[in-house]
């Protein structure tokens, strides 16, 4: 059944501070050492990885994001997806904006004006560009489960979807549209394979492509580490950082449990650290523009 986008998708009463808060209290934070099992990635695995645009969000108040920020100040944001290949299969990284935008040429407003988000390509068309069809997505992963990551889960049915549990059990919450999340996006993946993560898990066995557990803004958060042989190392950060001001000043969105988001942004700079991996910083467009996108890759 085809649904409102302004009164299903993104109604903008949905999100509150309050309503995360809640969220943490009837949900199991990821419980985990505040470091990350050894990487021991050689960096010789080959792997293609392309950036896809999945929508451009305008954030009208900045301090939402670090309050350090002065009230009112706003900026773009990307809203990338990520397709990564490799010989023992294909992942997909994030879902973005639903294609559904496509016919908004506006976009939509979310969260009474805080937010406009919208889309200059779909996922789809970006997919067939490069011989994709998304019942050939192997497995389907997402930094955390909000909408403007999940947009086009649907799509992808066929996928073996890999998530932190306790990031699955706040998304099918009775509750869960309270909290930010947006089940029909994902609803439909409930009947398909799930391998539910309680840490770091290593995709393929060979380092070369791992998921690092990074609560914070959300309790099952998740990061993505990939190793390819002529670029090197890159983590792409989800929202642990949402653009490199945050990152520079270790900004905390007014809605992250606190504790659990400095405990992530430890591991993340260990995980650097010792692997001198670049960061990705998922809705920064300054380094989105400046990335190589689809159909042209990483490798």
């Amino acid at each position: 059944m085809k649904f409102s986008l302004s009164k299903h998708l993104f109604n903008k009463s949905q999100v509150t501070l309050l309503n995360f808060l809640k969220l943490a209290a009837f949900t199991p934070a990821l419980v985990m050492a505040h470091t990350t099992p050894p990487i021991q990635s050689k960096g010789d695995v080959p792997l293609k990885l392309y950036v896809l645009d999945c929508g451009t969000i305008e954030a009208r108040d900045l301090s939402l994001f670090n309050p350090l920020i002065k009230k009112g100040t706003q900026k773009t944001l990307a809203s990338p997806c990520y397709l990564i290949q490799h010989a023992k299969g294909t992942l997909l990284w994030e879902t973005g904006l639903t294609d559904e935008l496509i016919d908004k040429k506006d976009g939509i407003e979310v969260m009474g004006g805080a937010f406009n988000m919208s889309i200059s390509k779909t996922l789809t068309s970006q997919l067939a560009e490069i011989n994709v069809k998304p019942s050939e997505i192997d497995y389907l992963s997402f930094s955390h489960l909000h909408n403007d990551h999940t947009g086009n889960a649907k799509l992808f049915t066929h996928a073996n979807w890999l998530m932190q549990k306790p990031e699955r059990l706040a998304a099918y919450h009775q509750d869960a549209q309270k909290y930010g999340y947006h089940p029909h996006d994902y609803k439909p993946l409930k009947g398909v394979k799930i391998t539910d993560l309680t840490g770091q898990h290593d995709l393929f066995g060979d380092g070369s492509v791992i998921i690092v557990p990074t609560p914070g803004h959300s309790n099952g958060h998740q990061s993505l580490f990939v190793d390819l042989p002529k670029t090197g190392p890159i983590v792409l950060s989800g929202d642990l950082y949402h653009f490199q001001e945050n990152r520079e000043q270790y900004g905390i969105p007014i809605w992250n449990n606190k504790k659990e988001t400095i405990h992530s942004f430890t591991r993340i700079d260990k995980l650097l650290d010792s692997t001198n991996a670049k960061l990705w910083i998922h809705h920064d467009k300054d380094q989105f523009d400046n990335l190589k996108q689809s159909p042209s890759y990483y490798d």
